[in-house]
């Protein structure tokens, strides 16, 4: 089981949804990188499940720092942090054991770890584990804006229902919006559109999904590499590891096969001694190396696949077809709290990018 990524930083991810802890490691870190425990907190909050569209477990997420951090700083050494899980209700899982849920990894873990896999709420695939990476990439996230690059998510569509696009030509106004928002839309009317149809799902015992769009603004041009750690390449590895995400496109992604290249091209012109282009269609991204414009790509977020309808599956052990009807506690839709989770793993791989490119160095903090 492979559980670490990064090139010049490499995240670590540890734990079950059942075990008494979860965590994350974060190595290669340059010493002297600011450690905001509030914004850390903040983060948390935001993927923390909220009222009648999430799950009714709810944990405090009272996280700890046990090594990397020493008065409010990195040390250089790896950063670990510890979140532990306290709101379990492992019986939930107990009478379906063997059975596959559909949409799950229940199957795959089975035929992987031969039935010795902790199934208790997924174990180590549950979206649980989401938390760590929210809290560890908190202090990256932190590091960038302060060398003034910003990331934003909102929910693009959700349910078939759509947010406004981004502002291009405000795009910091919208992520800081979007970064005081628990739910990530830029028009609260929409938004409120969306948590009546989660709520309809719920009462029908479905569930919804939908896409995510995320903006990087500040990251300068010349980072990245133009075969296998393209920019692309790097955050498509970094979305596809967080559950749910089925999809990602850069840019006008899959809209480029109904263009012309003269409408594709983004045309460069020179602006206050700097070199931009006239559109971004291609979100800023050519040859897999940053052009200096604003970093643009959308997820497509696949329903909660724990839902309560009658599905047919398998019995693992028996080998034989079953009828299965969930218990529990689930949510309806993961999307609202899945936008902080790609903020996050966004940061990781714009914070590992640019210290191959300018060194670790690149993000400690100017003063202590």
């Amino acid at each position: 089981m492979k559980n670490t990524f990064g090139n010049n930083i490499s995240l670590t991810l540890f734990g079950e949804s059942h075990g008494s802890e979860i965590g994350a490691v974060l190595d290669g870190l340059a010493p002297g990188i600011k450690v905001d425990e509030e914004l850390i907190r903040r983060q948390l909050t935001l993927r923390r499940p909220s009222g009648a569209i999430s799950t009714a477990r709810a944990e405090k997420d009272e996280f700890r720092i046990v090594s990397g951090v020493f008065e409010g700083f990195t040390t250089g050494a790896p950063l670990c942090i510890l979140i532990p899980n306290t709101n379990t209700h492992s019986k939930d899982y107990s009478k379906t054991r063997y059975l596959a849920r559909p949409g799950h990894a229940d199957l795959t873990a089975y035929c992987k770890y031969h039935g010795f896999e902790d199934y208790r709420g997924g174990g180590h695939f549950s979206g649980r584990l989401t938390a760590p990476i929210v809290a560890a990439c908190a202090v990256l996230i932190g590091a960038l804006k302060d060398k003034g690059i910003c990331i934003g998510t909102h929910i693009a569509s959700l349910g078939g229902v759509n947010d406004k696009k981004f502002n291009e030509k405000s795009l910091e106004s919208d992520i800081n919006k979007l970064a005081e928002t628990a739910f990530a839309v830029l028009c609260e009317e929409t938004g409120e559109i969306m948590k009546a149809a989660i709520i309809e799902a719920k009462k029908e015992g479905d569930s919804l999904g939908g896409i995510l769009e995320t903006a990087v603004t500040g990251v300068p041009s010349g980072v990245g590499e133009p075969w296998f750690d393209s920019v692309e390449s790097m955050i498509s590895h970094a979305m596809f590891s967080i559950p749910a995400i089925k999809g990602v496109e850069f840019g006008r992604g899959f809209g480029f096969a109904d263009m012309k290249g003269s409408k594709a091209n983004d045309p460069f012109r020179m602006e206050n001694g700097k070199v931009v282009t006239v559109t971004n269609n291609n979100g800023g991204i050519n040859g897999g190396i940053t052009n200096g414009m604003p970093i643009l790509f959308r997820c497509a977020v696949k329903p909660t696949p724990s839902i309560f309808k009658e599905q047919s599956t398998v019995d693992m052990l028996k080998g034989e077809n079953a009828a299965l009807s969930l218990e529990g506690r689930h949510d309806p839709a993961i999307i609202h709290r899945a936008r902080v989770v790609v903020d996050s793993m966004t940061a990781f791989v714009v914070a590992d990018l640019l210290t191959g490119r300018y060194g670790t160095d690149f993000l400690a903090s100017d003063n202590k």
